[in-house]
């Protein structure tokens, strides 16, 4: 059963967030101090006019990551290589995200936090050999969620996630009363991106994240989910798939399913279908909805 501790009068928490400066980072330290909470900050790189002090370290270092994981009740672990095009070997990307989420997550166990969030990826249950995904896309069904099943084949970075949730899971057998969540984000574009993309004619299927089921989070839902979800604090491990489908103008969701995803089992009637996203499960157990993403015109032939 899950328990909602925090809805009514949420309390003002200590929070270390990881990989601060980044986009998704800045969005979330951005939301936590407009929700009230003291925000502990720390990242590889330094950010000027940033909304709270920055503490500069490598949680490569387990000791460092004991050091700046102390006194915080609640830890967001966003701090990893963003993504399997980085520069890095695939090893190395699976080493260095391993060793800084095992760092990062045991030291938070350890040190007594009760709230664990951590950014994990949509990459984590969509199969794509070096993080590159061709036709015929592999869904496991549509639409998605994020109870879907981890399958990242031998994409590193998404191995390293995967890797990351099941340790997760594994502090919550121990400790029960752990609310452990990791967010399988998908693409999170800024908003001159979904602006510049509304106004494009006739998009081919490659420029867009049609592997991903166009699939997308603005920053800001983004960081106002991660505050929602350390407000809720719900018990238990918890996965969830956040975001919405960039609408296709000139297609209905049937076409482009029977076009694109006729080999993928639907959880559902075709024409129950409205988004390639199942945003059903953040809406009943954190009341959190996306904003309305974008519209493009796809290229039919």
């Amino acid at each position: 059963m899950m328990v909602d501790t925090n809805s009514h009068a949420p309390q003002k928490r200590n929070i270390l967030v990881t990989g601060a400066t980044g986009h998704l980072g800045t969005a979330v330290c951005n939301a936590l101090v407009e929700h009230g909470h003291n925000v502990r900050a720390t990242d590889l790189r330094y950010a000027v006019d940033f909304p709270v002090r920055v503490e500069l370290g490598d949680l490569r270092d387990e000791l460092f990551a004991y050091r700046i994981v102390e006194g915080c009740d609640t830890v967001v672990h966003l701090g990893n290589h963003p993504n399997a095009f980085v520069g890095l070997s695939p090893q190395r990307i699976f080493a260095e995200n391993t060793a800084m989420n095992a760092n990062v997550f045991w030291a938070s166990y350890h040190l007594g936090a009760t709230c664990l969030v951590f950014s994990s990826s949509i990459q984590v249950m969509l199969r794509s050999p070096g993080g590159r995904r061709e036709p015929p896309f592999i869904f496991p069904y549509l639409p998605l969620d994020g109870d879907a099943p981890a399958d990242p084949g031998l994409n590193s970075y998404a191995a390293s996630k995967e890797v990351a949730e099941r340790l997760l899971r594994l502090l919550v057998q121990d400790r029960p009363l752990l609310s452990a969540t990791s967010v399988r984000f998908p693409m999170l574009p800024r908003s001159f991106w979904v602006n510049n993309l509304q106004g494009a004619k006739g998009l081919r299927p490659g420029m867009v994240n049609l592997g991903d089921a166009l699939a997308h989070l603005q920053l800001p839902d983004a960081g106002n989910l991660v505050a929602r979800i350390v407000e809720r604090r719900l018990v238990g491990y918890h996965q969830y798939l956040p975001g919405t489908s960039i609408v296709p103008r000139n297609w209905t969701f049937r076409e482009l399913i029977e076009r694109h995803f006729s080999h993928v089992p639907l959880k559902c009637p075709i024409d129950e279908i409205t988004d390639l996203v199942d945003g059903s499960a953040l809406l009943r157990e954190l009341d959190f909805a996306p904003t309305l993403g974008a519209s493009i015109e796809l290229a039919k032939d």
